[in-house]
């Protein structure tokens, strides 16, 4: 299983994203090495950091766009989520309002908004990296 997560600006509307923008001043490669400094999660998967190809060929120095998790859960991805709660303070003061994390999972993306244990695993559930509430009602079948 794979998801992959990116460091984005955003400009949130009342119905949702208005404006997404790249990640330009390597926010989401200051958060692949905190990531990376975590050992709970370097454990529990293998992360691989995607860079965007350069369209004439020539070698490039883009950004990172995407952190690529090769094994994934849906404890996993709350810790991932606890971990931008840790990192977004580190963020120049005027972007943290803007600055979401980016998740994205069998080409369903969402947007990290509240940075609750509720909202990972709203998201979570919502990728399927864990079961709907209907799934873990006794006697009850998936719908």
């Amino acid at each position: 299983m794979e998801i992959r997560v990116r460091v984005a600006r955003v400009r949130p509307s009342g119905d949702g994203v208005t404006d997404e923008r790249s990640d330009t001043e390597g926010w989401t490669e200051s958060f692949a090495d905190w990531v990376a400094e975590d050992r709970r999660l370097g454990r529990s998967a293998v992360m691989r950091r995607v860079r965007v190809a350069p369209a004439d060929g020539a070698m490039s120095s883009d950004p990172m766009y995407w952190i690529s998790f090769a094994e994934a859960s849906g404890s996993f991805l709350t810790g991932v989520i606890g971990l931008w709660v840790a990192f977004r303070p580190a963020l120049p003061r005027r972007e943290r309002e803007t600055a979401r994390l980016v998740v994205e999972h069998g080409g369903n993306r969402y947007f990290i908004n509240e940075e609750t244990q509720e909202d990972a695993i709203r998201v979570a559930r919502e990728l399927g990296l864990l079961p709907t509430q209907d799934e873990e009602t006794p006697g009850r079948g998936p719908s």
